[in-house]
């Protein structure tokens, strides 16, 4: 089965699911050839490794990812409880300049677990009702008498997913610039016919993102920037996070690269309301493992609200079970909670091994010749993990 978002078409854009690692290989893909000069970026390395005999086999696995995937850039990290074995930044960002740990980059997918966080704070604070239907905020929205705060967040709703749309991927394509308000997200996502009745199945979409974090400033009346700084942000001290609704990028940046238009181009100041309140987060490596930490571990939330998030209340739909479901904008394997971030260039996988406490983070971007079709932060997410854990590896699709 797909982890939280389907493949789309040839040079289709994707948000997923994370570990944090950021590859950036020197210049326009890596020069295999013997005599081959190395790249001011290739000279200083932006690397802090412990004493732990992985570290070195991560940063290798890391190389070697590069040179294989013609990646053009990589920041990354991998910690086991409050042991950091390493952290470092490949390659170049712009190509030519030294990529470094603190360098912003596009969330992607792991700003979804955020909103469902927020969603039951604001449940449990009776804000809101998260099996209340959404006709409350959004009356003349498709079903709204039959979709509830929770299906959003479960993916359950039926709503056609506007990313696999033809029509979105030709606006997209033409102008990535531009962007796209919740409403004209909501046209495509209703164009097509829905999957199925609400809370009857479940396939992953992007369209129900959208619709939770405009229910959420609805029934809070704050905007979701806000009402994520409030509930996460600053309670988890990430202050180098930041939604963005417009493409602006604060220096110093890893630059995303793409091919995915046909052309090897700079696609970091895609905008990306494209992907609006299921991405449109700027961050760090290191602010990323602070969220996955903290949402891992059940920190700064209550006991009720922890257990529900993690809770498998959605096996049993569709391909759904026990040991492989997705529930509140999180994709459970096994003992694996499982993030793969896909947009504009910038792909990533962020890991947690819930019980020995293994978080690996890897964001990359693509060069000349990557295959723009799959998460090319998914191998070194399943090598690093095979790595430190030979008997219970990821295995991510």
């Amino acid at each position: 089965m797909k982890i939280a978002g389907s493949q789309l078409p040839r040079r289709a854009a994707v948000i997923s699911i994370a570990v944090v690692l950021a590859v950036a290989s020197a210049g326009c893909g890596s020069d295999k050839s013997s005599d081959a000069k190395p790249s001011a970026a290739a000279k200083v390395p932006d690397i802090v490794q412990s004493d732990d005999p992985n570290a070195a086999k991560i940063v290798e696995i890391v190389r070697n990812s590069m040179k294989d995937l013609d990646l053009t850039s990589a920041v990354f990290g991998v910690w086991q409880g409050d042991k950091e074995i390493v952290t470092g930044a490949l390659g170049g960002s712009p190509v030519g300049v030294p990529a470094t740990r603190d360098m912003q980059l596009r969330i992607g997918q792991p700003m979804e677990p955020m909103l469902s966080r927020v969603l039951l704070e604001l449940n449990e604070s009776k804000t809101l009702n998260i099996d209340e239907p959404i006709a409350k905020w959004l009356p003349d929205f498709p079903r709204a008498d039959k979709i509830t705060p929770r299906m959003l967040a479960n993916s359950t709703t039926g709503i056609s997913d506007y990313v696999t749309d033809p029509e979105f991927l030709k606006q997209f394509y033409a102008n990535p610039i531009k962007g796209f308000t919740a409403e004209e997200l909501f046209a495509l996502a209703n164009s097509r016919p829905p999957l199925f009745e609400p809370g009857t199945s479940w396939a992953y979409a992007h369209s129900d993102l959208v619709l939770l974090g405009v229910v959420l400033e609805k029934a809070s009346g704050k905007s979701l920037g806000d009402l994520l700084a409030e509930h996460i942000l600053k309670p988890l001290g990430m202050d180098a996070s930041k939604v963005q609704v417009t493409p602006e990028m604060v220096e110093p940046i890893l630059h995303g690269y793409t091919n995915e238009r046909g052309v090897f181009e700079d696609s970091t100041f895609w905008n990306p309301t494209a992907f609006r309140n299921s991405g449109n987060m700027n961050t760090t490596v290191a602010d990323v493992a602070k969220w996955v930490s903290a949402m891992a571990g059940g920190k700064e939330v209550s006991a009720a609200v922890d257990e529900e998030l993690m809770a498998p209340k959605t096996a049993g739909l569709g391909p759904l079970t026990k040991d492989k479901y997705f529930a509140f904008g999180l994709f459970h394997l096994g003992s694996w909670l499982i993030m793969n971030p896909a947009y504009g260039g910038y792909h990533g996988v962020a890991l947690y091994e819930e019980k020995t406490k293994t978080m690996i983070i890897a964001y990359v971007t693509l060069g000349p010749t990557s295959n723009a079709n799959v998460d090319n932060a998914i191998p070194i997410g399943n090598q690093v993990g095979e790595l430190l854990l030979p008997d219970n590896k990821p295995n991510i699709p």
